[in-house]
């Protein structure tokens, strides 16, 4: 993580989903469906994996999922919620392919309004993306009425 800065402050208070993820995860599972990926490549990395609720989705629809989180509080309750997932401390501010390698899909739910240095979040997203990009991250998916605004 980046020297001096403490980025881990986000509180989570369980394992479970929130409201959002009842408008985000319709759209994220279009979204991966629509890649059309065999199982054996049913492969992802989240980038701010947070307590882990959404990487235990995505499992349970067929998806392996390795995910960071910079939050020891959102990470600790993932990881005893779900033990099963592979979710690790880290951010975008690490060098997160040479660890964990590169993926067929790669999702960031929720991050981009809290990172410091958007320039380097998008520079890792990149780099965790097979063959360069462009990763699976809608920053934010909001629902106005009966439409979708992907930005």
């Amino acid at each position: 993580m980046m020297d001096g800065m403490e980025i881990s402050g986000y509180r989570y208070a369980d394992a479970g989903l929130n409201h959002s993820h009842d408008y985000l995860l319709p759209a994220v599972f279009r979204l991966l469906d629509g890649l059309n990926l065999p199982a054996d490549r049913r492969r992802l990395f989240e980038l701010g994996c947070g307590n882990g609720s959404v990487a235990h989705q995505l499992t349970r629809r067929g998806w392996q999922v390795t995910g960071v989180d910079p939050s020891a509080e959102g990470i600790g309750a993932a990881n005893a919620a779900y033990p099963e997932l592979a979710l690790y401390s880290g951010s975008a501010y690490d060098d997160l392919a040479g660890r964990y390698g590169r993926f067929p899909a790669v999702l960031s739910l929720e991050v981009v309004e809290h990172v410091y240095f958007p320039r380097q979040y998008a520079a890792t997203l990149f780099s965790l993306v097979e063959g360069g990009g462009p990763p699976s991250f809608p920053p934010r998916i909001m629902a106005t009425g009966r439409t979708w605004h992907w930005h």
